[in-house]
C-alpha cells in the first residue's frame, strides 16, 4: 500500500520529511541533481551561471530549467541578492527542505521543512551575502579555467563548513582550495577582504595561520584585497609582520584572472601565476577514510564531469577536461 503524505513544502511542517517520501523523491533525481544540491549545501548560495560554469549543464537555459524543477519538488529555493561587487543583482539558489535532508550527516537529526524555511530566512537576511557570492565566484573562475585548459583542475574547494573539520578548534572562517597544474598540487588558504575591515586588522589575520600550517602542512595564504589601494596598504602592513614561514601573496579583482600572473608575494618584486606558488601535498580531511554515508562535511569535487574516471585522475595525469568531446 502506498502511503499518501500531505505536501510538506507548501506549508512548513514542523515534522521531518517522511522517509518514504524522501526516498521516492531521491529516485526522481539524477547524480547531477544530487551533486548540485550538495554543492549548494557546501557553499550556501550558487547562481545559475555559477552552476553552469561548474559543469551542471552545457548552457544556462538548461541549468535554469532543471533547477526550477528541483525547486518545485522541494530540493532547492531561490532569492535575489545585491548589489554585488560588480554592481549586479544576482538570483541565487539555496537549499530547500529535501536538499537539507540530503545534506544532513547521518548522525544529526533530520531537519523539518519548518526548520529549513527558518534557515532560509536567516540566510536572506545575512548582511554579507554579496561578499559570499564574490568568494564563490573566485573559485568558480578557477574551475572555469581548469575546464578550458589541459592538465588543470580545481581539485578542492572547501568552505568554512568543511574547513572546520580540519581547523578545529579554530573558529575563524577559512576557505581552502587546491589547484592542479600539470600534476603539481598548489593548495592554499584564502583570506577574502570584505572592503570595510581596517587594513591592520586584515593583515593581523595572518597570525591565525601558522598553527593551521603546523597542523595541516599547508602554509600558503592568499589575500584577495577589495581594490588596488587596499592591496598596496595590505602589503605595507604585512611587510612589518613576522609571517612565520608562511608564503603570503595578494591580489585584487581588477588584477585579472586568479590563475594568471596576478599574485604578489610579500617580499617579492613581481607578480606570479598561481601555479608558480609552492607545491603542496594533498590536504587530508579527517573524514576522507570514512564511507560516504558515515562521513560528515565532505566537500564534493567542485567540477561535475561524469566522464572523469575519478577525483584524482587529472592529478594523476590520466585525464584532461579539454581532451573530451
Amino acid at each position: 500500500m502506498t502511503t499518501t503524505h500531505p505536501n510538506p513544502f507548501t506549508v512548513p511542517s514542523p515534522k521531518p520529511v517522511p522517509a518514504d517520501l524522501f526516498l521516492e523523491e531521491v529516485g526522481r533525481t539524477t547524480g547531477r541533481d544530487r551533486w548540485a544540491t550538495l554543492m549548494i549545501a557546501e557553499h550556501r548560495i550558487l547562481t545559475t551561471a555559477q552552476l553552469t560554469a561548474l559543469g551542471f549543464h552545457p548552457d544556462p537555459a538548461g541549468t535554469e530549467r532543471r533547477l526550477r524543477i528541483l525547486s518545485r519538488r522541494g530540493w532547492l529555493a531561490r532569492f535575489s541578492i545585491g548589489p554585488t561587487r560588480t554592481n549586479t543583482i544576482e538570483t541565487v539558489w539555496c537549499l530547500g527542505p529535501l536538499g537539507a535532508v540530503l545534506a544532513t550527516p547521518p548522525a544529526d537529526p533530520i531537519p523539518s521543512p519548518a526548520r529549513t524555511y527558518r534557515q532560509q530566512q536567516r540566510l536572506w537576511a545575512h548582511p554579507h551575502l554579496a561578499e559570499l557570492w564574490d568568494v564563490n565566484q573566485f573559485f568558480v573562475n578557477l574551475a572555469t579555467h581548469a575546464r578550458r585548459n589541459a592538465e588543470t583542475d580545481l581539485r578542492a574547494w572547501w568552505s568554512p563548513r568543511t574547513c572546520h573539520g580540519v581547523l578545529t578548534p579554530s573558529r575563524h572562517p577559512a576557505w581552502h582550495g587546491e589547484y592542479i597544474h600539470h600534476q603539481q598540487r598548489h593548495g592554499f588558504w584564502l583570506e577574502p577582504d570584505p572592503g570595510d575591515t581596517p587594513i591592520p586588522t586584515l593583515a593581523n589575520r595572518v597570525h591565525r595561520y601558522p598553527p593551521i600550517a603546523e597542523r595541516t602542512g599547508l602554509a600558503t595564504l592568499l589575500y584577495r584585497a577589495a581594490d588596488p589601494d587596499r592591496e598596496a596598504a595590505l602589503h605595507r602592513q604585512l611587510a612589518r609582520l613576522n609571517l612565520h614561514q608562511l608564503t603570503v601573496a595578494t591580489t585584487h579583482p581588477d588584477a585579472g584572472h586568479p590563475a594568471d600572473t596576478v599574485w604578489q608575494p610579500v617580499g617579492a618584486g613581481q607578480r606570479v601565476a598561481l601555479h608558480q606558488l609552492p607545491h603542496t601535498e594533498q590536504l587530508e580531511h579527517p573524514n576522507d577514510e570514512a564511507l560516504f554515508l558515515d562521513a560528515a562535511n565532505l566537500a564534493e569535487h567542485p567540477i561535475h564531469d561524469p566522464n572523469r574516471p575519478g577525483d584524482e585522475s587529472i592529478a594523476d595525469g590520466g585525464y584532461s577536461y579539454t581532451r573530451q568531446p
